[in-house]
């Protein structure tokens, strides 16, 4: 589902390239705003303008995983009735993971968007997709069992689980373009999750998941004529 969503964004903006296309590429980190952990990642993307201050832009990010830091603790229930103990309990983390497809539209103050110094704002759209990943140690909370392949987890708590959400946002930004190089660019945007979905238990019990979280980005644009 995520890579048939990432090729039909990628073509619907290649069908809208023009005379002049742009191609960035940077790095950045993601924070949700009642998550504890902020989220390194790079990005990639096409600006389209309409004409010397309005641009269409698309963006792919991915914001690699980071665990939790307090570990949890999960009930696991032996597989054969004559094991002793026949219930333990577990610590686990979980792992957290973006990644984002966003678009919107920019307004450029200052100089065009293809010269010189000015600022850029616009509002924005964005699918995310996060997978949540438990990693169970591999003893019991005492370390004297282990329990792998004698033992298994409730039948909702499965080892991974998946968030798709749909959110709204504002974005703004500097940018400088140096006359036939380029532009480096520096933008923040908040991003609010209008609808998000989790496919099982593991996805919806994480601490890691905010329904609120900005984006800084950096990163370096190539105009293309």
């Amino acid at each position: 589902m995520k890579n048939f969503l990432l090729i039909c964004f990628t073509f619907c903006m290649v069908q809208a390239i023009n005379a002049q296309v742009s191609i960035s590429a940077g790095t950045g980190f993601l924070r949700g705003f009642q998550s504890e952990k902020s989220f390194f990642g790079i990005h990639a993307g096409l600006e389209l303008p309409r004409n010397n201050d309005v641009t269409l832009y698309g963006r792919v990010g991915q914001y690699f995983a980071q665990n939790e830091d307090q570990a949890s603790t999960a009930l696991v229930t032996a597989q054969d009735f004559t094991t002793v103990p026949y219930q333990l309990q577990v610590n686990y983390f979980s792992s957290f993971n973006y990644t984002t497809l966003e678009g919107g539209t920019r307004y450029y103050i200052g100089n065009d968007y293809d010269s010189g110094f000015s600022g850029y704002g616009g509002s924005n759209f964005m699918l995310a997709f996060n997978t949540v990943k438990r990693d169970y140690e591999k003893t019991d909370i005492t370390g004297m069992y282990e329990w792998e392949g004698q033992y298994q987890t409730g039948g909702n708590e499965e080892t991974e689980g998946r968030i798709i959400s749909f959110a709204l946002g504002l974005q703004g930004g500097l940018k400088y373009t140096f006359p036939g190089t380029g532009t480096v660019y520096f933008d923040i945007s908040a991003q609010y999750a209008i609808a998000g979905v989790g496919n099982n238990e593991t996805a919806n019990n994480t601490n890691l998941y905010s329904p609120l979280y900005f984006i800084f980005n950096v990163g370096f644009r190539k105009d293309l004529y």
